[in-house]
């Protein structure tokens, strides 16, 4: 088990690495992580996947000019035959994290790890799971203890539902049926979050296309992820960056309520119990450290929002 390592990751933006024009738009987004894809957002062609990579060398030419608070590459999976360059190619860049698909067990993550040390990828290149087969969701602990460099888990609900023969991912379904929604990934996503907590990583959610028709339906599968305990979600269209930032930054109402329940555990004395009443309900220690926890991330994520507006000013 390791201490928890702060990482704001409220929103993830998946972009296409071969389409030169949908990566300079999402150069000037103000998500908080933009991941580059090599895998599933490129054809399946050898020569797809080698001009994603030449576009991405391109780009990252001139990282200061992503407005991202962190790039990160999504490679191909370990099991793939374009793994091995795409570990090359990543270790050769000035990126701070990686996104490895399709990892099943312990051994795919000892591979990718021994992958880019032989390639001289920086001790500090980071690494974000992404789990999305039932095999990987059994066998998670020892994935996660099997590189240091793991700082994050995505639950991807996609493939996991495709995995358990979920008829949940039938493209026929009505998307305003919302009866039995997203049952087939409440263990997954319970315990992707459970192991990610355990291990101090940060946790986000993949929507799932077919269950977003639009801007509403985004934002209540967002509100649910939080609500969950996610630390930020994971899409395909440059339309939710906005909705996600906000939906995973304390409101005015919880930092009120965190400022109250702050000033009246400072005022408790010794031989009270540790139980204190706000606004006339009472709070454990548990709500303590909740509160905290708000405090800590408005705090992390205010000079972020100064400096946009400066940019974009």
């Amino acid at each position: 088990m390791t201490t928890e390592k702060f990482h704001l990751r409220r929103s993830l933006l998946a972009t296409p690495g071969n389409v030169r024009s949908k990566v300079e738009k999402a150069r000037k987004l103000p998500v908080d992580i933009l991941m580059l894809d090599l895998e599933d957002g490129v054809p399946a062609m050898d020569s797809a996947k080698a001009l994603a990579r030449k576009v991405l060398v391109e780009a990252l030419s001139c990282p200061a000019s992503f407005s991202a608070r962190e790039v990160a590459i999504r490679v191909n999976g370990p099991r793939t035959k374009w793994f091995v360059e795409d570990a090359a190619f990543v270790a050769g860049l000035n990126i701070p994290t990686v996104v490895v698909p399709m990892v099943q067990d312990a051994a795919d993550v000892i591979y990718v790890e021994r992958s880019l040390a032989n390639c001289g990828a920086a001790a500090s290149l980071g690494l974000i799971l992404l789990i999305e087969t039932p095999a990987s969701v059994v066998n998670l602990p020892q994935m996660v203890e099997a590189s240091p460099r793991t700082n994050g888990l995505i639950a991807g609900g996609l493939d996991y539902a495709a995995g358990l023969h979920s008829l949940s991912i039938l493209p026929i379904r009505d998307p305003a049926d919302t009866k039995g929604q997203d049952e087939d990934l409440v263990y997954m996503r319970q315990r992707v979050l459970a192991v990610g907590r355990a291990y101090g990583l940060s946790v986000l959610d993949a929507m799932r296309p077919g269950l977003i028709s639009d801007l509403d339906s985004f934002r209540a599968a967002a509100r649910r992820a939080r609500w969950l305990g996610f630390d930020g979600v994971d899409f395909y269209h440059p339309a939710f960056v906005d909705i996600a930032n906000e939906v995973f930054t304390p409101s005015p109402e919880e930092l009120s309520w965190a400022d109250r329940v702050l000033q009246e555990n400072m005022s408790s004395r010794d031989d009270e119990p540790a139980s204190i009443k706000v606004d006339g309900r009472v709070v454990l220690p548990q709500h303590v450290e909740l509160a905290h926890r708000l405090k800590a991330l408005a705090r992390e994520i205010s000079p972020r929002n100064a400096t946009k507006a400066t940019v974009s000013a």
